[in-house]
């Protein structure tokens, strides 16, 4: 099978970013997918560097020899220009003078034609490397665009996973004293007064502050309570602790996982916004974020207990 041209190569790898072209198509061997993506983009754009640079390089060779041919090309013009204008030389010169004149206007024609074919000559073959030289770099734009889109995607999908390792290791805070689980940075050791939190079930206060619709719900595989409130109402801690997680979490959206001590933690999800960071130490009742809206739907708040890896029915700890 005939090999693809360049242009062929740069369309087939912008529709292998895409995804559009099946493993095995075009040559492309079985297995092809998107953990070879990147490496055939940047194998094209490399190509496609190194022809660019061989043809700048080409360029840059043949433009000063073609200039050099026109300037040598005008000075022998004028020269021939000036030889026809003599004509004859005067009386007296001699048949041996006559035949020299004749003879330099010869070879200076001669070598006019020679300089004339080559400044043709070059000057098509430098057209022709520019046009070449615009249809790679035409060639390279949309793999460099690929190139970008897949190294963000890449960023995604790692930040994504890295979110969910962070949220899972947020509720190992209190098991492992010496370090906080956060997304980002560990900002150190829990204090001891983060203690006693089992003492308020059946008296932990509301997360939220004046009148909310409370609905039962089971979003993360676990009880929940949902507070249907205004969107921007202030979200509290139901405890002092330090925030364990502040970020976005799979079913959870924009949520603040709060460890009380004692392997015991609060989370807060669909929240609008946050106010405290992963890390910071925070009083019973602080302020933690607002409420927000979810995919359209009413305003509303999550939230969830935990205790070690079990999810507990959050219920009889808020009196319900």
């Amino acid at each position: 099978m005939r090999a693809p041209r360049p242009r062929a190569l740069a369309s087939l790898a912008l529709l292998i970013a895409l995804g559009a072209v099946p493993a095995g198509a075009e040559g492309l061997p079985p297995g092809h997918d998107a953990a070879t993506r990147d490496t055939d983009v940047d194998r094209l754009l490399a190509r496609a560097d190194a022809e660019e640079q061989r043809i700048v390089a080409q360029l840059d060779d043949a433009r000063p020899r073609l200039d050099l041919v026109r300037r040598r090309m005008v000075a022998r013009g004028r020269a021939y220009y000036r030889l026809r204008r003599a004509g004859l030389l005067p009386a007296g010169g001699g048949f041996d003078a006559l035949v020299d004149h004749a003879a330099r206007v010869e070879r200076t024609r001669r070598a006019l034609e020679r300089d004339v074919t080559a400044e043709a000559s070059l000057s098509k073959h430098i057209g022709e490397m520019e046009a070449r030289l615009a249809q790679v770099r035409a060639d390279k734009a949309p793999l460099a665009v690929q190139r970008e889109a897949l190294q963000r995607a890449r960023q995604a999908l790692q930040e994504i996973e890295e979110r969910r390792a962070a949220f899972a290791r947020a509720f190992e805070t209190s098991v492992r004293p010496d370090a906080v689980a956060i997304y980002g940075a560990d900002m150190g050791p829990a204090p001891d007064a983060l203690s006693g939190f089992r003492d308020r079930r059946g008296r932990l206060p509301f997360p939220l502050a004046g009148r909310a619709e409370v609905n039962r719900v089971n979003r993360g595989g676990g009880p929940g309570v949902e507070f249907v409130a205004s969107s921007g109402t202030p979200v509290r801690s139901v405890a002092a602790g330090r925030v364990a997680f502040a970020d976005r979490a799979d079913a959870y959206g924009l949520t603040i996982i709060v460890d009380h001590g004692d392997h015991y933690y609060s989370l807060y999800g669909s929240l609008g916004s946050s106010d405290v960071r992963a890390g910071e130490t925070v009083s019973a009742g602080a302020r933690l974020g607002t409420v927000g809206s979810v995919d359209g739907a009413a305003p509303r708040l999550y939230f969830e207990l935990r205790h070690d890896a079990s999810t507990l029915d959050p219920g009889p700890w808020l009196g319900l």
